[in-house]
């Protein structure tokens, strides 16, 4: 899907995004999630500077600074304006962009994490290419994202087949994406545990 497809999929559906996405957690895609931010919450630390790329709404991104009292420089980045919109309340600069070319400097970040984005693009490497070089030494990259496993819920199929057939994403294969991960320069990659058609991982830099 191209950039524009994509802006414009997330365009239309940004007002009714958290309640498909809510459906999404519940049926399949919760155990990856809660794997994710069990492992953030794990590395944020107050001070740092961290980027949500692909932000979406900002439900992520609330629930970490609450975990931090708010305490992180906190910049977040989506390719759609309409979520942006949506990330008003949070204390945070809100950046127009795509992941494939983030507009920042190298070694900007101690963190960055992009949960259900990176399935978005036809593409995973440019923007496996930009996490790395944005993120600082030392620091991590966070990912959560449709993976290419079985689900046993009748629903997560459902789920799955909605989300190939809208255009909003595909379902990545774990290790053809840790490859990826290694070949943009990834010291190491740490998958998580969880099942279903989700995945988490932890790519250390």
């Amino acid at each position: 899907m191209s950039l524009i497809e994509t802006r414009n999929a997330y365009d239309v559906t940004a007002d009714t995004y958290s309640v498909s996405h809510a459906r999404w957690l519940r049926f399949a895609g919760g155990e990856a999630q809660c794997a994710f931010e069990g492992a953030v919450s794990a590395l944020l630390r107050p001070g740092m500077r961290m980027l949500d790329a692909a932000c979406g709404t900002g439900a992520v991104a609330r629930r970490l600074l609450a975990g931090v009292n708010g305490q992180v420089d906190l910049v977040l980045l989506d390719t759609s304006q309409r979520m942006l919109n949506r990330c008003s309340g949070i204390p945070a600069e809100r950046v127009l962009g795509c992941m494939k070319c983030l507009p920042f400097d190298d070694d900007q970040f101690d963190l960055l994490t992009c949960a259900w984005g990176i399935e978005t693009l036809a593409d995973p490497r440019p923007a496996l290419t930009e996490f790395v070089r944005v993120t600082r030494p030392g620091g991590h990259v966070c990912l959560v994202f449709c993976a290419d496993r079985p689900t046993p819920s009748l629903v997560g199929r459902v789920l799955r087949h909605s989300i190939i057939n809208s255009g909003r994403g595909t379902f990545l294969n774990c290790q053809n994406l840790r490859q990826l991960a290694e070949t943009a320069g990834a010291e190491r990659v740490q998958m998580l545990h969880c099942t279903g058609p989700a995945a988490a991982m932890i790519l250390h830099i």
